[in-house]
């Protein structure tokens, strides 16, 4: 579980990650080893209250898919 604040609490089924191969710059080492991660949130199948669903899918932001998950990718850093 991941406590957000006394209010909200995610399971850990909610959340998923994968890993894969950094785009850009890097050297050798950028085709070797997985040094990318992409952070999914499913908002529409959570457990948070209905309230909050409702004002996470109104934003206009490119993290939020047409699908109602929240898609985060980091790659800058390893």
């Amino acid at each position: 579980m991941v406590r957000i604040n006394d209010d909200i609490t995610l399971f850990d089924w909610e959340l998923s990650e994968s890993f894969m191969r950094a785009s850009g710059p890097g050297g050798q080492n950028v085709n070797k080893v997985s040094t990318a991660v992409q952070l999914r949130f499913d908002v529409r199948r959570s457990s948070l209250a209905r309230e909050i669903k409702d004002k996470v899918l109104v934003y206009a932001d490119s993290r939020i898919n047409s699908e109602g998950c929240v898609v985060i990718k980091a790659q800058r850093f390893r």
